[in-house]
């Protein structure tokens, strides 16, 4: 039988004995270890001094030792900061119509939706549409015009709006304007407050 290891052994001076199972401390039944803490084992542990060789325990927390809030807090945007709102109102008008414009404190009578209308149509709709709107004395009326995304540049129903509600000929019944609540359109659509009689600028 080839034994290839055999001359090796006789070099080493290792007798053959010296292999047996007991004598290197193994049985055939497995020991049974005692159940100890984790945290005792890590105490006790000590660095490998004779490798180059270091380790430690992370600082961080376990995910599942970490506090999770739920559901999480709302955050709170004001629209009025954005770049897309727009407001305006007369001269002698107080901040708190505003606010209350803002808020949906008034409750619309009209609505005139804008979207998908050339600008001369747009024109001669809003015309109308004020027209009715101060003849039949509404308050607060809604106008739809959207927010212009599709628009190559800057929102071109939106503009004009703002532009027919400060310089047209309707601008002495209007009291102040903002955009609206986003269950009435939001920032493509804007609130209008009227007033039956034309003020003085």
């Amino acid at each position: 039988m080839y034994r290839p290891f055999e001359k090796l052994r006789g070099y080493l001076s290792i007798p053959l004995n010296s292999f047996k199972k007991k004598e290197f401390g193994f049985s055939e039944k497995p020991r049974v270890c005692k159940e100890r803490d984790w945290l005792e084992v890590i105490e006790k542990s000590q660095p490998l001094k004779e490798k180059n060789f270091f380790w430690r325990f992370t600082p961080k927390k376990a995910f599942w030792q970490k506090r999770k809030d739920w559901p999480p807090e709302k955050i709170e945007v004001k629209v009025w900061l954005t770049s897309e709102y727009i407001e305006g109102k007369a001269s002698g008008i107080s901040r708190q119509i505003i606010k209350n414009l803002r808020e949906g404190k008034f409750s619309v009578q009209r609505t005139l939706n804008l979207r998908g209308m050339f600008v001369d149509e747009a024109k001669f709709a809003f015309e109308e549409f004020m027209k009715r709107a101060i003849l039949n004395g509404d308050k607060c009326v809604l106008i739809i015009h959207g927010r212009g995304l599709s628009s190559k540049k800057e929102p071109v129903l939106k503009n004009k709006v703002k532009e027919w509600l400060e310089k047209g000929p309707f601008r002495k019944y209007i009291l102040a304007y903002c955009s609206a609540r986003p269950c009435d359109g939001g920032m493509g659509a804007t609130y209008v407050l009227l007033s039956s009689k034309p003020i003085k600028r």
